[in-house]
């Protein structure tokens, strides 16, 4: 799979999550439905599988602050280029979270909590918080670190906000 159209495919195995990496063709996602709420679910895991709940809860409130602030939908922020390294490096995504074959029971209770985490973002109004960045001191450190602001660690991450 190489390209954001081909894991979105795979991940409902239909035409309209096919087509959700195409910015041309979000007209055929529903803002509150089902494909939307598999794109933002895969972006959770795909951050944070690891991470406590409180470190996925984190990232879901990265990803909807930085839909408030652009005016996006919460699926089209985790789409756009380069705003979650798991859409711009699609080899890393593991097949048993696509077929299911083979997965563990970790992985089984993390794409649980994400798919509820998914859902209660698209069904809630409450703000979970102002982080708008996020990064694995392990992993890189971006040039962008040194301006964030409010810094707090959870799990593996540190996270924070620019203004």
């Amino acid at each position: 799979m190489n390209t954001r159209r081909d894991v979105a495919a795979a991940l409902l195995g239909m035409p309209a999550l096919a087509m959700a990496a195409k910015p041309e063709m979000h007209s055929d996602i529903l803002p509150f439905g089902e494909a939307a709420a598999r794109i933002i679910s895969y972006t959770l895991y795909a951050e944070a599988r690891g991470e406590p709940l409180m470190g996925k809860r984190a990232v879901a409130a990265v990803i909807q602050t930085r839909a408030r602030r652009s005016g996006k939908e919460l699926y089209e922020t985790c789409l756009q280029d380069k705003q979650f390294s798991c859409w711009n490096e699609l080899s890393g995504v593991p097949d048993f979270y696509i077929s299911g074959e083979g997965i563990q029971p970790r992985d089984m209770l993390a794409r649980s909590d994400c798919y509820g985490f998914a859902w209660m973002l698209l069904t809630s109004d409450k703000e979970w918080g102002h982080y708008t960045h996020f990064y694995n001191p392990d992993k890189a450190t971006p040039y962008w670190a040194a301006d964030l602001k409010g810094k707090r660690t959870i799990g593996r991450h540190v996270f924070g906000y620019i203004d």
